[in-house]
């Protein structure tokens, strides 16, 4: 080796020390790829101290057996990481915040907003004093049966996940709960407000501003029929809720049965919960839907010149600023460490943009009892208990569609709803001002004072994020004017409200066939958003415009609805759709101009005519399987469609996984269930898409609900680990 060779590897050692020394200055840091150290063994070993089963019916759905709550909540967790470890994976690791490894961008920004939120300093603050002991150990029940999991099948497991703990499952309920009522599209206003966005999917948890999603609108829907108007003398109950088909919050189904005598409910979940949502037991049935109160309040904030005080009643107080840290993981054992404040006031953290300082507040910023609640829920045995748990304030917002073998049913709605300052000119639905103290807000009026409906004299109750003033139209249905405007109480009637409460009223007595094709209907209302647009289409002249011409036929002869065998609907779905969901995003809908040239493009480069059947284009996809469905949008046989490359529509949200409980006059209990696809989100396995023509016909299952009919039904049982 010459001199001047050595001298060069000299000098580009010295440039590579230079730079490395730099790129750790900078965040380049050397991590362990698991930044909690899981004890195999430790997790085999806690698991044997539960006490549960796992049986799975002839269509895959898990039932678990446990002797206790927890017991129950263990089995379940092993039980849908048997069917979808990677997706339940993915949900918990969402809550971690600093101590996630985050694998992108779009995951340290995660990182970052749980921190922003300070959900882990609220977890460690209340998880042992908010929480009950029964709903801590079934908490850490449920992170314990996923430790199992991943100790048995190390190949599968997260990174940086485990061992899971209690606090972590609890953390993840507090991050969704605020999503639910809409914190994620306020964050994105104020985060990206220049970034374009599309619909979510059902009601998809996902950050707008984290995570595009496809063209769709929100909705749910809940029916309950007391005895009085039934035509047999039946309590019925439609539980119904629209969910994304795939990804983090889309329903599993799930039963779970407690030997002490405690717990017997069968419904839907979610990815990293130990609860039950929806569904029913013998004794009580709930459906949830998402209402759109104002509980979230944005407040601008007048800093100091260098930006490290604010102003509250006249006077100058420090912002506490805390460090949060996301490690985003680049290759090998090197990881990129972003430090970034996180400030906040009194009011709650505080968001800059180029527009000014803005701290907010929302109605569970100071409460993680929210999984208290639903698993209180479960264990209701009639609509007074029900009350009872209504009461606990502890949910952000969700309507409740509630029934019970008493023949009583009720619609609730539920909202932590603040209590503030009612003030001439003070608007608490636009920004606030961020100097008065006065208007920070920490009590919140009792579900009493909600609209709610409890057994009333029509005989049924329905939701479909419709005003809850428009229930039944008669003297049933709540008044608008008791309910002070600082609630925010949504008025706004969807076309599955104008169908429901017309087609429910029509009917002198309620069948069961009758509540059914209610439930099933697929038209858009006469006074919907969709034949609004219809008319002023066809109100233009298109005469100098054959083509334009054309369409106009097709959506005059268009009768509203969107059965499978309609050769219209594509066309004004195609259409009409972008206009009625973009008030949902706050962007500004586009003109008829674009969307029905658009929609003819569509049609014929991939059809060639403007009439296909509309089971041809809207379809359930799974895999290689593609079926035909009815339905559309905000009609009450929802179904939320994505373009794909081919022409088609793709279902990513919508009916999904429906129940129908019926408590008959002869005191059975009955109750139906129906998966878009099936049990298991494992590609290949049997029961990945064995209900897809089930749930496109219209068709349900029975389900079975005594431990005995559950073990009779069996086609597996095993404990957790001994498949």
């Amino acid at each position: 080796m010459n001199r001047v060779t050595k001298l060069a590897l000299v000098g580009l050692s010295a440039v590579l020390v230079v730079t490395i020394a730099g790129a750790f200055v900078f965040g380049l840091r050397l991590t362990p790829l698991e930044l909690r150290s899981f004890d195999a063994a430790a997790a085999i070993e806690a698991a044997s101290r539960y006490d549960s089963e796992i049986t799975r019916d002839e269509w895959g759905v898990p039932r678990v057996i446990g002797a206790t709550g927890p017991d129950a909540a263990f089995a379940l967790a092993f039980a849908h990481a048997e069917d979808d470890f990677a997706t339940v994976q993915d949900a918990l690791r969402q809550a971690l915040g600093r101590e996630m490894l985050a694998a992108d961008e779009s995951e340290a920004r995660t990182a970052w907003l749980v921190q922003a939120l300070g959900v882990p300093g609220l977890v460690a603050a209340q998880y042992d004093t908010q929480l009950s002991a029964e709903m801590r150990a079934a908490l850490e029940g449920y992170a314990a049966g996923l430790n199992y999991y991943a100790a048995l099948h190390p190949e599968e497991r997260a990174r940086d996940l485990y061992p899971l703990t209690g606090q972590d499952v609890a953390g993840l309920s507090a991050f969704y709960s605020p999503m639910f009522y809409g914190l994620g599209r306020v964050l994105a206003d104020l985060i990206a407000p220049d970034r374009p966005r599309e619909a979510g999917r059902g009601q998809e948890l996902q950050v707008f501003w984290l995570e595009e999603t496809s063209d769709s609108e929100l909705g749910s829907n809940a029916f309950a029929v007391a005895p009085a108007r039934s035509d047999d003398g039946a309590t019925r109950l439609i539980i119904n809720s629209h969910q994304p088909v795939e990804g983090p919050v889309a329903w599993y189904e799930a039963h779970m049965i407690t030997r002490d005598g405690r717990l017997n409910f069968a419904g839907g979940t979610f990815p990293g919960s130990p609860v039950m949502h929806v569904g029913s037991s013998p004794d009580l049935g709930y459906a949830a839907t998402v209402n759109a109160p104002d509980l979230i309040d944005l407040f601008e904030i007048t800093l100091s010149g260098d930006g490290r005080q604010y102003r509250l009643d006249g006077e100058w107080g420090d912002l506490d600023t805390r460090p949060a840290r996301m490690l985003v993981h680049l290759w090998g054992p090197f990881a990129w460490q972003v430090t970034m404040p996180v400030e906040r006031t009194a009011h709650g953290p505080v968001i800059r943009n180029d527009r000014g300082a803005y701290a907010l507040r929302h109605a569970t910023h100071d409460d993680i009892r929210s999984v208290e609640q639903a698993w209180r829920s479960m264990h209701a045995r009639d609509l007074s208990e029900y009350q009872t748990v209504m009461d606990m304030l502890a949910m952000g917002s969700t309507n409740r569609g509630v029934a019970d073998a008493d023949g009583r049913i009720a619609r609730y709605y539920g909202a932590r709803l603040p209590l503030r300052v009612e003030e001439a000119g003070l608007d608490w639905s636009g920004i606030l001002p961020g100097d008065r103290s006065d208007l920070i807000w920490s009590e919140f009026a009792p579900v009493s004072a909600l609209p709610n409906m409890i057994d009333p004299a029509s005989g049924y109750v329905l939701e479909a994020n419709h005003s809850p003033f428009i229930v039944t139209g008669t003297d049933d249905d709540p008044d608008p004017a008791a309910f002070p405007a600082s609630f925010g109480i949504e008025t706004r009637m969807t076309n599955r409200g104008l169908q429901a409460v017309e087609l429910m009223a029509a009917l002198e007595t309620v069948s069961r066939e009758a509540l059914l094709a209610v439930k099933f209907d697929d038209a858009y209302h006469p006074d919907s958003e969709m034949m609004a647009l219809r008319a002023q289409w066809l109100a233009i002249d298109h005469s100098d415009d054959p083509e334009m011409a054309q369409a106009a036929r097709v959506l005059e002869a268009w009768d509203g609805r969107t059965n499978m065998e309609n050769r219209q609907a594509a066309l004004a779905i195609k259409a009409f759709a972008p206009i009625t969901t973009a008030p949902l995003l706050g962007i500004e809908p586009p003109p008829l101009s674009e969307t029905v040239p658009a929609a003819i493009e569509r049609l014929m480069t991939h059809f060639g005519t403007l009439e296909p059947e509309w089971g041809a284009v809207n379809r359930l996809v799974r895999g290689d399987a593609s079926l035909p469905v009815s339905g559309g949008p905000d009609v009450l046989r929802a179904v939320y469609p994505a373009p794909q490359d081919d022409g088609t529509y793709r279902m990513v949200a919508g009916d999904g996984l429906t129940f129908l409980a019926e408590w008959l006059p002869d005191g059975e209990f009955a109750l139906w269930a129906v998966h878009q696809f099936g049990a298991s989100n494992r590609p290949g396995h049997v029961h990945y898409d064995d209900q897809m023509a089930m749930f496109a016909a219209h068709e349900w299952r029975r389900v079975p609900m005594s431990e005995d009919a559950v073990r009779a039904a069996a086609v597996e049982v095993y404990r957790p680990g001994a498949r």
